[in-house]
């Protein structure tokens, strides 16, 4: 099972969008558990999965004991996603779980421990936007981190997440892929962004979420744009990193990307 974070130290870069739709892509082709690891429980709003507050049958559940992981795991609309729900308690649990030895792992020994690995062929999680011990247990079990960039300072916020990252996994065996997000109607922040990045050394994923007003509106729909507008811009992107993310782990491409050309032949559709 491949373990991919979507992670930023900062709120509204695209963080929940972009996990929410990559599970979708990559259930298109494999068997996926999406994890909403944030206490804003956006995703877990999205999909009508939960109320954001109540703790039974949610993560905090199982982090806390009182269920196992495997109880908490829900189905949803889509073929080969399956959902673990968040809450707002998640943030208290991570004040609370700094007095114990090995806090940080937390979440990596209950997917160990309940043997995840064979019912999956992807993890994705959608991490807390602010350094804590939840955002840790984040980062702790990924193979793959997906950082969303919306701002020059989402740049700078990298820098927490980064020296985050090198403390908890300092043998480097992770991947990463910086995501240009939400930028290409902006276009001097946009080179803003980009030359921030260069000046700090980060590299730049292949894929850019470019600005598209129905990927905006898609959480209001409940689904996936894959389904909401098929041959919108942002459907056209998140395929795109769909079938980036499974060339990282050297994985066949799926086929499931529309063509620009098929997207024009949509006028609609496109925003």
């Amino acid at each position: 099972m491949k373990v991919i974070t979507v992670i930023n130290a900062k709120g509204g870069c695209g963080k929940s969008t972009i996990a929410m739709n990559l599970a979708c892509g990559l259930a298109r082709e494999g068997r996926v558990l999406l994890l909403d690891m944030d206490p804003q429980a956006q995703v877990t709003q999205w999909l009508k999965a939960g109320d954001g507050l109540t703790a039974t049958g949610t993560l905090l559940s199982a982090l806390t004991g009182q269920q196992t992981l495997r109880e908490v795991i829900q189905s949803t609309q889509f073929e080969n996603l399956s959902f673990v729900a968040s809450a707002d308690g998640l943030e208290d649990l991570g004040r609370q779980i700094t007095e114990h030895e090995g806090y940080s792992s937390l979440l990596s020994q209950l997917l160990a421990t309940e043997s995840l690995a064979p019912d999956f062929d992807f993890l994705v999680i959608d991490s807390p936007n602010q350094i804590s011990p939840i955002m840790e247990n984040a980062i702790f079990p990924a193979d793959l981190f997906i950082v969303p960039f919306e701002s020059t300072k989402a740049v700078r916020s990298y820098a927490s997440f980064f020296k985050l990252l090198l403390r908890l996994r300092p043998a480097g065996d992770y991947g990463i892929l910086h995501v240009l997000s939400n930028l290409t109607r902006l276009p001097g922040l946009r080179a803003r962004v980009l030359s921030l990045m260069e000046q700090d050394s980060i590299a730049r994923a292949q894929t850019e979420i470019r600005s598209c007003g129905w990927l905006a509106q898609v959480d209001e729909f409940g689904g996936s744009i894959f389904q909401f507008r098929p041959f919108a811009k942002g459907a056209l992107d998140m395929a795109q990193l769909v079938e980036e993310v499974r060339g990282l782990f050297s994985l066949p491409t799926n086929g499931h990307s529309p063509t620009p050309e098929a997207a024009l032949t949509d006028s609609v559709s496109i925003l």
